[in-house]
């Protein structure tokens, strides 16, 4: 018997920033945000809902200094930003080696950051 996923008021309210958002926020940027809407959520009710999100596929993490989100489900790289610390989706197309054999083993997922300075710093 297939296990079902609780469809929560606060996932809901998670979900819908996280669409609503291109910022790549933090856990507790997201915390900040829904707490308005939600004033008695908890910071590990986000943190829970955020890695259960990441397992299922729903959202990507970003590996900074600290995790960011990301709400696009299909892998892309991304770019941060060495003076802001802005970080952006890349649209050009980058072969992502995903599901593919190496000499050291099969690939199951990659992550691809590429850091710099975006145009408007420089």
């Amino acid at each position: 018997m297939t296990k079902s996923v609780r469809k929560t008021k606060q996932k809901e309210v998670i979900e819908k920033y996280l669409a609503s958002t291109c910022c790549h926020p933090s856990a507790d940027t997201v915390y900040s945000e829904v707490k308005k809407e939600l004033p008695n959520i908890s910071k590990a009710t986000v943190y829970r809902i955020l890695r259960n999100f990441k397992e299922k596929g729903k959202i990507q993490e970003i590996p900074t200094d600290v995790s960011r989100w990301d709400y696009k489900e299909d892998p892309h790289p991304h770019f941060i930003c060495n003076q802001c610390g802005q970080i952006f989706d890349i649209e050009e197309k980058v072969d992502i080696p995903e599901k593919k054999k190496l000499d050291v083993g099969m690939v199951e997922s990659c992550r691809m950051v590429f850091c710099g300075v975006c145009k408007t710093c420089k």
